[in-house]
């Protein structure tokens, strides 16, 4: 029976209800104060000449919906007058009207009250007369908006970055003549000099051309624009982080995030049957990292974890992905390796976007064919915007595999390590992977926005795994092996991995304040349905042993057909179900304000985040025997055949269809008795529910000097969690005895300071230095109280509530250098130190019931150390002459090392951190003109750990790989392209091999690729 657990501390919910009635009370009033603002920044057209000025009044009420109040006597007395004004606010045009007339005026609600100015006035000293200057940027050619430039005021401090609209805004301006300079990458720098008179507000356009306009045949179009805004926005950036844009992403034959992330600097990648899941960011695991979607966390797809399946994203849903490297106190602390922030799309001011595309592809493995079609439209006038896309991709995957193990054997007085068991197989992998988006915007004036988003993503899969196990139970000699046993197994199996995010939020202006807030619901469903097993065997088999091939030995069968299927048998038969919902409510709230100190200009910002998780796992393990009698392999046989397996290595048959198995028990229930030892202990462990809440309140300040800049501050996180499990118990002879439920609840805190450093000696060119603090969470499984007793084992598995959170200190330098040609060179070092890290141990147990007992927890261990260098180069190389300067590279290279002691059987060793690469990067080579855009990539990793053993021979070690990609698109008309892509050319295996580097298992995937078509309307 399920409980839902609602146990968060109550004076931690007083003091969040408190903070945030608080905010909302600020709010209210800011937004009874913005009314006012709106009505002045409403937009009005006047073209007047030598009419009353009462006609003028007019005119504005029908316009601007509003009424004016004054005495008839110096209205009707006031001169004719011409006035002309196309799309300038309310207050501007009062300003320029009411002035001459020696009028003032003053609002309430929608009344504006005129008055008289008195002759004797006291005018403000110049040091408090601070104008405004509201601007956009935008490309002098398409019009298209130009978000994250850099304008600053020349010879001052003063300096703002355009927002995703090409819109910025500079106030506290002293009274005068100023000029203002505005820079984007890959476009010509551009200044303009305006006057700004008093406390008023100047509006100024910047219409900028791009660098390649004198290029024959190289143009800022799809691929550079992104690539340009995403350089930009790095370069204007507080803190240390990589940004890629979709634009770019195609650029590589790469359709889902998680195969855009590897080629990212600093980012390795996990794989899931060939293809990128999980990241590694500076040689962290995913369980040290966190990824957001519009900065906002994602729900997990994880059963019993944290982590978000990466492969259920499609790049085509997305705006960028930025990779937050060091953090600043405004966003979540729980990214020590790093931070993946998803930026979902969203069209600019005056942008219409039509963006629709549809390929047909092909998996050599598996013989099968892939599709893909998504669209995007949205478009964006002054007051409303929209967006809503669909994407949608069918690929098929496959994997043949060779796992090999080994058991020490003597002859002679010689030892041997000899093969004991070898497991073959071949899967079949169907996955539809389809994303969703929407985004409906409202923009009521220039300093205010309103937003509701949703978006999903649908990820299903479905795979056909056939197995062939050989187990071997004697070897007479060397070579020659008896007693061997032979699985034929069967095995159908789905997955369901979705996440729905739906957002409401905005941000406004109260004169000197700027607010934004975010309400976010997200849900995150990890489902397997559907689990059919079985398992047919045949024994006392012999065969002579050829092991001239370690990654594939091959047995020679004494017996004629060893695989005869009507000598196959079994008595029973599995399904299961397994299902896990991750379900998040949170508030996000953030307010700023400008400063000034001398000649240094600064803003203050604070804010908070409240967040509510419920978490669920039921896992549902059933194995059924047969009440009498056994099932033969004969009579239920599936036609699938693989003859080339593992390169021509084996040639596997004679599977067996689980479906049909899964038919007969359905009709036959009655043949059949559960084994209750199997399914309490494969279920009643795995399956909890419970709560988590996370308080978050932090403070900050940014500040710029002449070429520096200081962004510092601190935040607090405070986590509390409510877990409930289960005790399961089993007896001498492994038979079931009891399961208790068993609950817990632990909280856990901590401030987190951090201090981001810039020095931009020129404008292109930044030193950054970093120190921060950041944490990592357990996963919610390794918080449950669950614990499994296997007496005759003598074995303990348990989670452990106790584990507290991993902390980290980490310092990072970098070096970074802007190409005006659209490129990035960079180089920096980094260093973290991790305490109370997280990782699986075994240990015997001393004392207590469990004397002598083998028992595996998740802990906190000592401090783990991990430091490197990540050094990156891309560039246009638009300087070579003629057709060659269509050339550019993309490359980038990490170096990371780990340290961490871990207990071993007779002292403590130092080992490498799990998953850390020490060597990981990319080379591209490209080439991009007159339409044609062609790319050449090597991503590579060197040898690194997977799992640690007791002692170092028996950890499992992946070796280094490297993958070649292709990838090319050909524009044949202003809205059409094509393009193509191939993915693992030289057919790279996946291989680990034991730490004393015995061979263990071996992976194929052969190649992949697709072609298709692209319209863009706009």
């Amino acid at each position: 029976m399920k409980n839902v657990l609602l146990k968060p501390k109550l004076m931690v919910l007083k003091h969040y209800l408190l903070v945030l009635l608080v905010f909302f009370g600020s709010y209210n009033m800011a937004f009874a104060n913005n009314t006012t603002q709106e009505v002045l920044a409403t937009e009005c057209n006047l073209e007047l000449k030598n009419v009353a000025f009462k006609t003028a009044l007019n005119n504005l009420e029908a316009q601007a919906s509003i009424m004016f109040v004054y005495s008839t006597n110096y209205v009707n007395d006031a001169k004719l007058i011409s006035y002309k004004a196309e799309k300038k606010a309310l207050k501007e045009v009062l300003e320029e009207i009411l002035t001459p007339l020696e009028l003032s005026y003053s609002i309430r609600g929608n009344q504006i009250m005129l008055r008289k100015v008195e002759k004797v006035k006291v005018l403000k000293p110049a040091s408090e007369a601070k104008g405004f200057i509201n601007g956009i940027i935008v490309d002098e050619q398409s019009n298209e908006a130009l978000a994250f430039a850099t304008i600053g005021i020349k010879g001052t401090n003063k300096a703002a970055v355009s927002d995703i609209n090409g819109r910025f805004r500079i106030s506290g301006i002293d009274e005068g003549q100023i000029t203002l300079v505005a820079n984007f990458v890959g476009y010509k720098s551009q200044e303009k000099t305006v006057q700004v008179i008093g406390d008023g507000t100047v509006n100024v356009e910047f219409k900028m051309a791009s660098t390649f306009s004198e290029l024959d045949g190289v143009t800022v179009t799809g691929i550079r624009k992104g690539e340009t805004k995403a350089l930009t926005k790095m370069r204007s950036a507080d803190n240390i982080k990589y940004v890629m844009s979709q634009e770019q992403m195609e650029r590589f034959p790469d359709l889902t995030l998680s195969e855009s992330l590897q080629r990212v600097p600093g980012v390795a990648v996990s794989y899931s049957y060939g293809l990128p899941r999980d990241i590694i960011i500076r040689g962290l695991s995913q369980d040290l990292s966190s990824v957001t979607v519009n900065g906002t966390r994602m729900p997990s797809t994880n059963a019993g974890g944290r982590n978000t399946d990466l492969n259920g994203v499609l790049s085509s849903t997305i705006e960028s992905i930025e990779v937050i490297k060091t953090l600043t106190p405004d966003l979540d602390a729980d990214g020590t390796g790093g931070t993946v922030n998803i930026v979902t799309k969203s069209p600019a001011k005056n942008e219409t976007i039509f963006d629709a595309r549809a390929s047909i592809g092909y998996n050599a493995l598996v013989d099968k064919q892939n599709y893909e079609a998504g669209f995007s439209y949205g478009k964006r006038n002054d007051k409303i915007g929209f967006l809503v896309g669909a994407s949608y991709l069918r690929s098929w995957r496959g994997e043949d595999q060779v796992e090999k193990n080994y058991r020490t054997r003597t002859f002679n007085g010689v030892e041997y390590q000899l093969l004991s068991s070898l497991d073959t197989d071949g899967y079949m992998i169907k996955r539809d992977n389809l994303g969703l988006n929407a985004e409906l915007n409202y923009f009521p004036n220039a300093t205010s926005s309103f937003y509701i988003r949703a978006t999903g993503n649908i990820y299903y899969e479905i795979q056909n795994r056939l197995e062939r196990v050989y187990s071997i139970g004697t070897y007479s000699s060397p070579t020659q092996a008896e007693n061997i046993r032979i699985t034929q197994a069967g095995n159908w199996r789905d997955y369901n991995r979705d996440v729905t995010v739906l957002s409401a939020g905005g941000k406004t202006s109260l004169s000197a304040v700027d607010l934004d807030f975010d309400l976010t619901y997200s849900r995150g469903n990890y489902d397997q349905p559907i689990y059919y097993a079985a398992n047919f065997v045949r024994n006392g088999l012999s065969a002579q042993m050829d092991f001239s091939n370690m990654r594939a030995p091959q047995f020679n069968f004494d017996q004629e057909d060893p695989f005869d299927p009507s000598k196959y048998t079994t008595n029973r038969y599995i399904n299961r179900h397994d299902m896990s919902l991750d379900h998040d409510g949170q508030f996000t709230f953030n307010a700023k304000r400008g400063y000034k100190i001398g000649n240094a200009i600064g803003e203050v910002k604070a804010g908070g985040r409240f967040r509510y998780k419920y978490n669920d796992r039921s896992r549902n393990y059933f194995l059924h025997d047969l009440v009498s009698g056994n099932f033969v392999l004969s009579d239920y046989l599936s036609d699938y055949k693989k003859l080339d397996h593992f390169n021509n290595n084996y040639q596997l048959g004679n599977f067996p269809e689980a479906k049909l198995m899964e038919d007969y028990l359905n009709r036959n229930s009655n043949l059949f008795r559960d084994n209750e030892n199997y399914t309490r202990q494969n279920t009643d462990p795995d399956s909890f529910e419970g709560t988590e809440y996370l308080g978050a309140a932090y403070i900050m300040t940014k500040l710029k000097l002449n070429k520096f800049e200081a962004v510092t501050g601190v935040r607090y996180e405070q986590t509390g969690f409510d877990y409930q499990g289960n005790q399961v118990n089993f007896d001498q002879d492994g038979n079931y005895v009891s399961t208790i439920p068993v609950n817990t609840s632990k909280t856990f805190d901590g401030l987190f300071p951090s201090l981001n450093l810039k020095y931009s000696p020129t404008d292109n060119t930044n030193v950054r230095m970093a120190v921060t603090r950041s944490l990592a969470r357990p996963s919610y499984y390794d918080l449950v109280p669950w614990e499994e007793v296997l007496n005759r084992n003598r074995r303990v598995n348990r989670g452990n509530p106790a584990l507290d959170q991993a902390t980290s200190v980490n310092y990072d330098l970098l070096f970074e250098h802007y190409f005006q040609s659209v490129g990035l060179i960079s180089g920096g070092v980094f260093h973290k130190s991790i305490r109370n890290y997280i990782y699986g141990q075994s240990t015997t147990e001393v004392g207590g019931i469990y004397d002598g007992w083998r028992v595996d927890q998740t802990v906190n261990g000592a401090t783990a150390t991990a430091q490197g260098f990540e050094v990156a180069w891309q560039q246009q190389l638009t300087f070579l002459p003629g057709v060659l300067n269509g050339l550019g590279i993309y490359a980038n290279y990490t170096y990371v090392q780990s340290e961490f002691e871990v207990p071993g059987i007779t002292s403590t060793r130092t080992v490498r951190l799990p998953d850390m690469r020490p060597h990981v990067g990319n080379v591209s080579l490209s080439y991009e003109k007159f339409g044609f855009s062609g790319r050449l990539s090597l991503y590579f990793y060197d040898t690194y750990t997977t799992d640690l053993a007791d002692i170092e021979a028996n950890d499992i070690l992946q070796k280094g790989r490297s993958q070649l990609d292709f990838s090319a698109s050909q524009r044949v008309s202003k809205n059409l392209s094509i393009y193509m892509g191939i993915s693992n050319l030289t057919n790279a295996p996946i291989s680990e091999v034991f730490g004393d580097g015995k061979p263990f298992d071996d992976m194929y995937y052969s190649s992949w690729g697709n072609i298709g078509v692209r319209f863009n309307a706009y």
